[in-house]
């Protein structure tokens, strides 16, 4: 696996504003003028080299996908994604577990809401956990995220490619299991 150096500025008396959500309206004008930042988690093994994933019910990334989603203001990467993990999967990790990979750059064609055709950047720290057989067993993946009755599903990286997976998906194993 690569380096990744991850470095965190806060200056003295920074204060986080109130985390609000938009509407869709309000979201779609917000994404015309920043890059929204993310956090995700991919599960992973790493003696069957496999990656954990399921299957997403909506855009912008519908299909075979990780864990995540975006982070609040002041809130550290780490804690985002131990939140968002509890969030979508039941299972409640401390932030030391997620190991973080990778930063990627999504430049999505489209999402969920309308105008859907709007798109959506993103950047992404992007995190692997690796989870005990216990632990794996007991996720319950959020229905309101994943397809019905969806469960992880472990992939090595010629699964990826019979499953048709995105691209990302594919450079993110190579980066992942290195060698």
């Amino acid at each position: 696996m690569k380096n990744i150096v991850m470095l965190v500025h806060t200056e003295e008396g920074f204060s986080p504003p109130e985390s609000v959500y938009l509407s869709d309206e309000e979201y779609g004008r917000g994404l015309q003028c920043f890059v929204a930042g993310a956090v995700d988690a991919v599960i992973i093994n790493r003696e069957t080299r496999t990656f954990h994933l399921a299957k997403r019910r909506f855009k912008p990334v519908p299909g075979w996908w990780w864990i995540g989603g975006r982070r609040k203001p002041g809130e550290l990467a780490e804690v985002a994604i131990a939140r968002l993990f509890k969030r979508e999967t039941k299972l409640d990790l401390p932030p030391y577990r997620f190991v973080l990979v990778a930063s990627i750059d999504h430049q999505l064609k489209d999402r969920q809401q309308e105008p859907q055709e709007l798109g959506c950047h993103m950047n992404a720290y992007t995190f692997v956990v690796e989870l005990t057989p216990e632990e794996l067993s007991s996720i319950s993946l959020d229905e309101k995220e994943y397809e019905s009755g969806a469960r992880l599903t472990a992939f090595t990286k010629g699964d990826l490619v019979r499953a048709n997976a995105r691209q990302i998906i594919l450079d993110l194993y190579d980066c992942v299991f290195w060698g």
